[in-house]
């Protein structure tokens, strides 16, 4: 008969110490690191959430930049273009790239100037050739544009000229429409 001590001399027992505990310890030491891995890939998303949101909220602010200097590149160019054979499309875009008091102005005034551009047979072609932004909040910008205009009417030699507008500029919907404008400089 064979006797099987109850324990061993380094005070394990046969079959549940030696290897197999050295086997629970590591396994023990593999589980532990589950939870940080858990925190550590919560904080790799949070982290990439944010990056994404910046980056997506950066394009979306030079996306609007850019949507604002085109419509006061066009506003100003509508404001120097007309032509007696097409003057109430002409017009009409002025006033549909404007709002406001601006808007109610041009309309006001639009049957006189529809009888001076007819009058005189006027041709004007405006052309803008630089743009800045010098203000931009999100629903409100501030464009300077410079346009340069070639003006010619019946009899008369065509003259050229150079505009620098201040264009104040809100959101109206999804589009930017001009709410005021200044002349700052005039040169032959």
């Amino acid at each position: 008969m064979t006797v099987v001590p109850l324990r061993r001399k380094d005070g394990s027992r046969p079959g549940r110490g030696g290897a197999g505990r050295a086997a629970r310890l590591v396994g023990a030491v593999r589980r532990r690191p589950a939870p940080l891995l858990g925190v550590l890939a919560v904080a790799l998303a949070a982290t990439s959430a944010v990056l994404w949101l910046g980056t997506r909220s950066a394009a979306a602010d030079a996306a609007d930049r850019a949507a604002v200097l085109t419509a006061a590149r066009q506003e100003a160019v509508n404001l120097t273009s007309q032509d007696y054979r097409t003057v109430d499309a002409d017009l009409g875009r002025m006033a549909d790239g404007a709002t406001g008091q601006l808007r109610a102005d041009l309309e006001q005034r639009a049957a006189a100037a529809k009888q001076v551009v007819v009058k005189n047979k006027a041709v004007a072609r405006g052309v803008a050739v630089d743009a800045g932004l010098v203000v931009f909040d999100g629903d409100s910008a501030t464009v300077v544009v410079a346009v340069d205009s070639t003006v010619s009417s019946a009899g008369a030699n065509a003259t050229s000229r150079r505009y620098r507008f201040q264009l104040d500029l809100a959101r109206v919907g999804d589009r930017w429409l001009v709410a005021d404008l200044t002349a700052v400089g005039l040169t032959a």
